[in-house]
């Protein structure tokens, strides 16, 4: 069929009055229906959205037409996008010409039948899909009243559509186009249509037909078990089935032009709502599938856990709120893979999301979420021992978009444990106690010592930190033998550049242990923080060295918080899962030597140095029970084994340190003559007053004791550094038994302090899920062995159990923590 393309001033009012009823704006063409060209089709949106538009494709030329309140307008713009997504999700930006006329359609044309409304149940496919603990999909008052489809890959899900007339699949063709990102394209993946069928195909992009009821019609959808993890877009195409389609040609002369049409009518319905995708632990083919229920629960539906510092001889349990199903998590958490910029069709890989939220979380690239502070002062920020929760960090960096102060380890890890858990990455938090930073890579720390006996401090730059955390997530690799499936360390804390990125891993456990250095990714960097000598230098009286080999010093424990309590366990033990086995061979046996022969850790300077063996027997008995500001004793205990008597000299330090293991402030240094009799003991003790160390208090309350014997007739000297941390005091909460929704309730916190000094700069953090935001109360100063107690009241907004954490910090006392669980009824 042949015929001119009009311009405007040449419609009659009959042709004008067949536009009438459509109002339409410009839109962009979707390349793929430009790639086939020869097809006219009407796009429509949502009513709200009032987008109705027809667009002619050609095979050589785009044309758009605008057509506002019935009239025929003319395009005067050199670019576009879809105005009915929200700004951030415009794509497809191309040229349009401009042109003043459009070609009518016939009156015998039949629109294909017209979506008004889908509904993406999703309180069933959410319960279904193990998501409904996120509260984006739930109706709340106080916020967006919309809940939001949240789904698991791999597992199908049931939309319903409704359309103006009633709809049958004999004479209605249903396509459904999935858009993932601003750029979504065939090409790469992230634009996926699939026509709707009898039924859908295991492990691919399918649709089928559910249940068709007049004009309302379901539809059963299925993702592939590695799709795109990530927000998608909507868009729903329909069109009439014609077994007698005709080609009609059009003639060009002049003004005027020609083509051949095919004879094709399609609507379009965008939908503004997105769908979320998850990878799923659920399911048996998903690369990060559990099949242990409990680990599941533990490392995917738990928000709340306790995170795990101290030293290996005196392990503290830190309350921390994952809070991963909170609102705008999730959402937050797709912005920080968007920001930087990684391809959507790698995040359907959880071993390379995974290593870019360990290189996210922390700051050190331009898009990080955490800047990280060592140093003790945090004016500009938030000291990273006052957090309870990533809640709080998540939300400042989602609305400044920008990175959060401060954070450490323990802090780094549990934020990364949150937006893996949130996307579906079984991850847990995980403790190794007496952790090597070795700064040149050789596997070995070196120490250094004056003569007198005392740490030479400048010359200290590598360290054991007391602990250090980092995370394990669940998964199977393609990259890696099959063995090594199961758990992956990674550490998202900036140490040094990995392949130009700060993080670590992930890499396999089991490769650590097996001592498999060359697997990736920085396995021999974890493989080092568990397993390296230390080298003692102590200077002599005339300007040369002794040095002494102390071996077995690194990876004293590797622990994780436990999910249930034992009850048959000692009760300083129910809090953790001793996982030291799972990283390290037992130490002596024959697997070890192997491990170590595989991993080349043997030094090349092997023999030079000297074991430090003797006859005297030298024992530190700390006790680990001190409360911070009591005075306390150090005891070293001398034991002559042989016949004769022995001299030695003791020389004892006390050094208040960071964590990591570096000097804050040397608290006392004391020096001993010992004569120890054949065959007997004796004792030394260095007493220390509260008033020696309580100004000088670092963040963890770590101190370090360092202890030198030389024994005079033997030349014996003994040389050890000892980790030690007095405990912060618990906060007692106490709170009203019936706690009811719409209810206020009083709650009362109570803090006990042995500190001999004034607290100054002190502030509470108060967070309870359901119950109240995060709130911080600046508290005022405090006198030495104050006794506080703070009264307030709370009106909870969500019933369901959850856990009221509290924590308390000023200057000189950090690291004050209380919990407590509650119900709240309807």
């Amino acid at each position: 069929m042949d015929f001119t393309m009009p311009s405007v001033e040449d419609l009659t009012g009959s042709q004008q009055e067949s536009y009438t009823s459509v109002t339409s704006v410009a839109t962009v063409v979707d390349e793929k229906c430009e790639e086939e060209g020869n097809v006219l089709s009407t796009h429509t949106v949502a009513e709200d959205g009032a987008v109705e538009v027809i667009d002619l494709f050609l095979p050589e030329k785009r044309y758009m037409f605008e057509r506002l309140n019935g009239k025929i307008g003319r395009v005067h713009q050199s670019g576009a996008t879809d105005h009915h997504r929200p700004k951030e999700e415009s794509h497809h930006a191309v040229r349009i010409f401009d042109y003043s006329c459009i070609p009518p359609l016939d009156d015998e044309t039949e629109l294909p039948l017209k979506a008004t409304q889908i509904d993406y149940n999703v309180e069933p496919n959410t319960k279904s899909h193990h998501t409904d603990m996120f509260e984006m999909t739930k109706v709340r008052q106080d916020q967006d009243p919309l809940p939001k489809l949240v789904v698991r890959r791999g597992l199908p899900f049931f939309l319903m559509f409704h359309f103006n007339e009633k709809f049958s699949s004999d004479t209605n063709e249903l396509l459904l186009t999935f858009q993932f990102g601003q750029a979504a394209a065939v090409s790469k993946g992230s634009q996926i249509t699939v026509s709707v069928n009898k039924g859908i195909k295991p492990h691919n992009w399918s649709a089928g037909f559910s249940k068709i009821e007049d004009s309302t019609v379901t539809v059963q959808i299925l993702t592939p078990n590695d799709c795109i993890v990530g927000k998608c877009f909507l868009i729903v195409d329909t069109k009439k089935r014609d077994p007698n389609e005709e080609d009609k040609r059009c003639q060009s002369n002049g003004d005027h032009f020609t083509a051949t049409v095919k004879h094709t009518t399609f609507l379009r319905y965008h939908h503004n709502e997105p769908i979320y995708i998850l990878f799923n632990p659920w399911l048996k083919d998903d690369q990060v599938y559990v099949k242990d229920d409990k680990v599941r629960d533990e490392c995917i539906v738990s928000d709340f856990g306790k995170l795990l510092v101290g030293n290996y001889k005196q392990v503290v349990a830190v309350p921390w709120r994952f809070a991963q199903f909170e609102r705008n998590v999730l959402d937050c958490c797709l912005y920080m893979l968007d920001a930087v910029h990684l391809e959507h069709t790698a995040r359907g890989n959880a071993t390379v999301v995974v290593r870019n939220i360990a290189s996210l979380i922390n700051s050190c690239e331009d898009s990080g979420v955490l800047l990280a502070d060592w140093s003790g002062h945090y004016k500009d920020g938030t000291a990273p021992t006052a957090w309870l929760g990533s809640v709080l960090i998540l939300e400042e960096f989602w609305k400044k978009k920008g990175p959060v102060g401060y954070g450490q380890c323990w802090v780094f890890a549990a934020l990364a444990t949150t937006v893996c858990r949130c996307l579906g990455i079984p991850t847990r938090c995980v403790t190794n106690y007496s952790s090597a930073h070795d700064c040149d890579g050789t596997n070995t720390i070196n120490y250094h010592w004056n003569i007198r006996g005392e740490p030479l401090d400048s010359m200290n730059t590598e360290s054991i930190w007391s602990f250090h955390v980092w995370n394990e997530a669940y998964m199977t690799r393609l990259d890696i033998p099959d063995s090594m499936a199961g758990w992956q360390a990674f550490d998202p804390t900036p140490q040094i550049a990995s392949d130009g990125i700060y993080c670590a891993g992930p890499c396999p456990v089991d490769s650590i242990r097996q001592g498999d250095v060359h697997l990736r990714f920085d396995t021999a960097l974890l493989f080092s923080e568990l397993n390296v000598n230390r080298f003692h230098w102590i200077l002599r009286d005339d300007g040369s060295w002794r040095t002494i080999l102390q071996k077995n010093i690194a990876g004293k424990a590797v622990l994780t918080h436990s999910p249930l309590i034992d009850e048959s366990a000692p009760e300083e033990s129910r809090d953790y899962v001793d996982l030291t086995d799972q990283y390290k061979c037992a130490e002596g046996t024959k697997e070890e030597k192997a491990m170590l022969l595989r991993a080349n850790t043997w030094a090349t300077n092997a023999g030079v140095f000297d074991k430090g063996d003797g006859d005297v027997r030298v024992t530190l008995d700390q006790n680990t029970e001190v409360v911070a500001g009591t005075s306390f004793d150090v005891l070293v205990q001398l034991q002559n084994r042989s016949r004769f008597n022995r001299t030695a000299k003791v020389t004892l330090t006390l050094l208040s340190t960071y964590y990591t293991g570096h000097r804050k402030y040397k608290v006392k240094s004391q020096t001993f003559d010992v004569v120890v009799c054949p065959l007997k003991r004796e004792q030394v003790s260095m007493r220390v007053l509260g008033e020696d160390y309580a100004y000088y208090m670092s963040d963890c309350a770590t101190f370090k004791i360092c202890t030198m014997v030389r024994v005079a007739e033997t030349d014996q000297l003994f040389v050890d550094c000892t980790d030690f941390c007095v405990l912060c005091p618990k906060l007692d909460i106490e709170i009203s038994e019936f706690i009811q929704v719409g209810r206020s309730f009083d709650c009362t916190i109570k803090l006990n302090s042995q500190m001999p000094i004034d607290l100054t700069h002190c502030e509470w953090m108060i967070e309870c899920l359901g119950v109240t935001p995060a709130t911080k109360i600046v508290e005022k100063d405090l006198e030495p062995y104050a006794q506080v107690q703070l009264n307030f009241s709370l009106n909870p907004c969500r019933p369901g159990k959850t856990i009221f954490m509290v924590s308390f910090k000023s200057k000189q006392l950090m690291g004050v923590y209380g919990t407590r669980e509650i119900e709240v009824t309807d």
